[in-house]
């Protein structure tokens, strides 16, 4: 999937290949190098509209239509600007590759904006790729989902959850220690924690669920080495395709991708999503903007949107909880899923200790390489 954790890792083949592609369309446009923003850039000011309606475009990286309703985010933010809008080609770069990426092309940058995991956040800020930036419902975003200085702050969270489909899973899976029953053999889908947050988060999850916490992740490491060993998971990456398909029945991922998955698949097949009724972890996903951005008037309005009372409701639309979700109305037709918050763990913080275990641990454990 999209988003990307707990290593920065070297720009993948794939990667390159889209800046490069991307570079092209950019130069099409006005693009300027800035190294240091201005002062009229670090705090939202109403003269951010009329500028970036002149810069007329915003790139984004690894954010894609289908991740928690940005397709219909890029849509009304676009409508409601008149402002040109990129973002397919990239839009399934990891969190480390959207970074690798500002760094990469500072000199020629192309991406104006990011979406990567919370844990991503201070990564961001050590590697000096991000501009800072306090947008007009900067208060109303609790302290801990925001970097102090502006240089990064969470939109919205999703929960880990069970993706399912009913038709190949006969027994739906309601806990952790569920998915170790002998019938899910060779169903479960799961990526990599080394390199994508969706999956860092949820060896986090299955931790708290086997006695550990966001501290303490070997738990979760020995739960998913004993799931490869015992087939319910084979190594195969779950994936929407891959729910579409049946190559998997199962895969673990945020319960807006899931319902995603359903409304899209229509029914073939069917889809049901299952919080984990031991553990699960809320996992926000922090707003950045790109300290090279082509275009960073744009850059910073979008990022005002994404906070608004319109792209808050969007996200929930999408499935996802917004963080100013006590500060807006949501329409009648969305409603999000209540959580038994005694079972849920927000992710906050460096997570230096989780990260390094699973980059040690995760290959010669769990895979046996």
């Amino acid at each position: 999937m999209k988003k990307s954790a707990s290593t920065i890792i070297a720009l993948s083949a794939t990667a390159a290949v889209i800046l490069s592609a991307t570079a092209a369309f950019a130069s099409s446009h006005k693009v300027q190098n800035h190294r240091a923003p201005a002062a009229s850039l670090t705090n939202w000011n109403n003269g951010i509209v009329a500028k970036a309606k002149a810069e007329g475009l915003v790139h984004g990286f690894g954010m894609p239509s289908n991740w928690a309703n940005l397709g219909n985010m890029w849509s009304s933010f676009s409508k409601t600007y008149g402002i040109q809008t990129q973002y397919v080609a990239e839009g399934n770069m990891s969190s480390a590759e959207e970074l690798q990426a500002f760094q990469k092309e500072k000199n020629h940058p192309i991406g104006d904006v990011g979406d990567i995991g919370i844990s991503f956040g201070p990564t961001a800020v050590k590697m000096g790729v991000v501009a800072p930036f306090k947008n007009q419902y900067w208060n109303q975003i609790p302290a801990n989902l925001k970097n102090p200085n502006g240089n990064w702050a969470a939109a919205y969270y999703g929960v880990i959850s069970f993706e399912v489909n009913p038709k190949m899973v006969k027994q739906i899976p309601h806990t952790w220690k569920d998915l170790l029953k002998p019938e899910y053999k060779g169903l479960i889908g799961f990526g990599d924690p080394r390199q994508a947050a969706e999956q860092f988060d949820a060896v986090i999850a299955a931790s708290y669920a086997f006695g550990g916490n966001a501290n303490n992740v070997m738990p979760g490491i020995q739960f998913f080495k004993k799931l490869h060993q015992i087939g319910n998971w084979t190594g195969t990456t779950g994936s929407s395709a891959a729910m579409k398909t049946g190559q998997v029945g199962i895969q673990i991922t945020w319960n807006y991708l899931s319902e995603a998955d359903a409304a899209q698949f229509q029914g073939r097949p069917s889809i049901v999503t299952v919080v984990p009724k031991d553990s699960t972890v809320a996992g926000p996903y922090v707003e950045v903007i790109n300290k090279y951005a082509p275009h960073p008037y744009a850059a910073r309005l979008l990022n005002n949107y994404l906070f608004s009372n319109a792209g808050q409701i969007s996200y929930a639309e999408g499935g996802a909880y917004p963080v100013r979700l006590k500060y807006i109305k949501l329409p009648v037709s969305v409603h999000l899923p209540a959580l038994n918050m005694a079972h849920v763990h927000f992710l906050s913080g460096t997570f230096a200790k989780a990260t390094a275990t699973i980059n040690a641990d995760w290959a010669p454990m769990v895979l046996g390489q």
